[in-house]
């Protein structure tokens, strides 16, 4: 529970597994693979377009034109798994709402309740004193402020929403730098090495995903435990 982060966001059970607890394992498989594919397309597009910087600087027109449509295709890429994140992540919202009304006694319908009962100050501590936590509580109030609201689907809400913003960085960065191909040769590389600011957004966005994604996955997993606490004590 809680262990593998994006692979396991809602803290599933150690101890019991069903048929619907299974369809949302493997979704959150997909969800993982899709969101390492994306950071490495992300980092390989960027590196491209450093690589288009230095052949400019070059003066290898020929290399410049096949860097930047490289580093392009590769954003593009990262893009489409950004979608198909956004995507699996409302599908679990609709998958637990469903749920909700046919079994509203399954463990990861009945474990919401749990969320109440969590120290979440005692728990930030705890993180903090083992280096778990980003200082001063960077994305960890967020996080507990969706869950206190929301539950697991307000969890999955902000989780989805910090993609579509990183989805509307990349997708402004993708044309920006698709409207220098034109630039002369002598213009494109210092164009493009001033786009620091948004590349820093595009790193950072993906990096809160997987700050906020961790701490969901915790808080769930902890949520999961007390369930599993108080049943095991009442079938002894």
């Amino acid at each position: 529970m809680g262990m593998w982060i994006v692979r396991c966001p809602l803290g599933f059970s150690t101890t019991y597994t069903n048929e619907f607890s299974e369809l949302l394992e493997l979704r959150a498989a997909e969800l993982d693979r899709h969101y390492r594919q994306a950071h490495t397309e992300l980092l390989s597009g960027l590196s491209s377009l450093h690589d288009a910087v230095d052949s400019a600087l070059s003066k290898d027109g020929v290399q410049t034109a096949l860097n930047l449509s490289r580093g392009l295709a590769e954003l593009a890429e990262c893009n489409a798994h950004l979608s198909a994140m956004v995507d699996n992540l409302d599908s679990a919202r609709t998958d637990l709402t469903n749920r909700q009304e046919i079994e509203p006694r399954d463990p990861l319908i009945h474990r919401e309740r749990f969320f109440s009962l969590i120290d979440f100050d005692l728990l930030y501590h705890d993180l903090v004193s083992c280096g778990a936590a980003l200082p001063r509580r960077v994305f960890w109030d967020e996080v507990v402020s969706a869950i206190r609201s929301g539950g697991t689907q307000g969890a999955l809400r902000l989780l989805e929403s910090q993609l579509k913003d990183v989805q509307t960085s990349l997708g402004t960065y993708i044309c920006s730098v698709g409207a220098m191909r034109h630039l002369p040769l002598e213009e494109l590389p210092q164009t493009l090495h001033d786009t620091s600011l948004s590349v820093s957004a595009l790193v950072i966005g993906l990096i809160q995903f997987l700050a906020s994604c961790t701490y969901v996955s915790l808080i769930c997993g902890r949520a999961m435990s007390l369930y599993e606490e108080e049943h095991s004590t009442v079938a002894a």
